[in-house]
């Protein structure tokens, strides 16, 4: 593999544009860094590779919003992390890759235009179950878009809704690269891509928590759901005509 190529460059930037949109509103850079990833690298590698690409951006707002960390939440979720993971990366392991391709395709599409989510889970411990949920979801397929919506319908003010996401997710990210390097994924085969996606990281994280409110949410999520609906139809038609 060359040390520069097309994919590293196109990696690097959707993790610059992911980490930006990541300071900025909390929530939804992981879309964007999975539509470019599927978009030049093949599912059976996109995957494994998430949780790589995002550590620069998580690492970067676990330092700049440490003291907005809720650490309560942060440990339940962890916890039923270790059961979610597990599941996911069997299934992963088993599932073909086309299969992949078109549920992907078609969790995107649910998780970016399902309704709103009205009321606050009625149970004890919530976030155990979100964890186990959110993980086996995001081991299988990149992305887990469970914690997100319910952690915005608690009373975490932005910076603490921010933080706390980011100590969660790291930690589920390490524990789901612990999973893939046991299914034998060889990440020193990527190492230019996770650099530039880490550094870019930083970048995006800097810049987004200085325009935070220079940017139009409503305009922002609006050009976002077209993008990923257009990705996912591409994996759905990638899946269905590779069965």
């Amino acid at each position: 593999m060359n040390i520069i190529d097309t994919t590293v460059i196109a990696v690097t930037l959707g993790s610059l544009v992911a980490s930006l949109i990541n300071a900025a509103f909390a929530t939804g850079g992981v879309y964007v860094t999975l539509l470019v990833s599927v978009w030049v690298l093949p599912i059976s590698a996109a995957i494994p590779l998430q949780s790589a690409f995002a550590a620069g951006s998580l690492a970067a707002r676990i330092h700049f919003f440490w003291q907005h960390i809720k650490w309560s939440i942060v440990v339940t979720f962890v916890f039923g992390c270790l059961f979610g993971v597990y599941f996911g990366i069997q299934t992963f392991a088993t599932m073909p890759e086309s299969t992949i391709s078109m549920l992907l395709g078609i969790t995107l599409l649910v998780l970016i235009w399902m309704p709103s989510w009205k009321r606050w889970l009625p149970i004890r411990y919530p976030f155990f179950f979100v964890g186990m949920v959110h993980s086996y979801l995001g081991a299988l397929f990149g992305v887990g878009g469970v914690l997100q919506p319910i952690i915005l319908r608690t009373d975490l003010v932005k910076f603490q809704i921010i933080g706390t996401l980011s100590a969660c997710l790291i930690t589920l990210d390490v524990m789901k690269v612990t999973g893939y390097v046991s299914l034998g994924f060889n990440y020193l085969d990527y190492i230019p891509h996770i650099v530039g996606a880490s550094l870019a990281g930083f970048l995006g994280t800097w810049i987004g928590k200085r325009i935070t409110h220079r940017i139009s949410e409503q305009g922002f999520r609006k050009v976002f759901r077209i993008l990923i609906s257009i990705v996912s139809i591409r994996l759905i038609h990638m899946g269905w005509t590779t069965t």
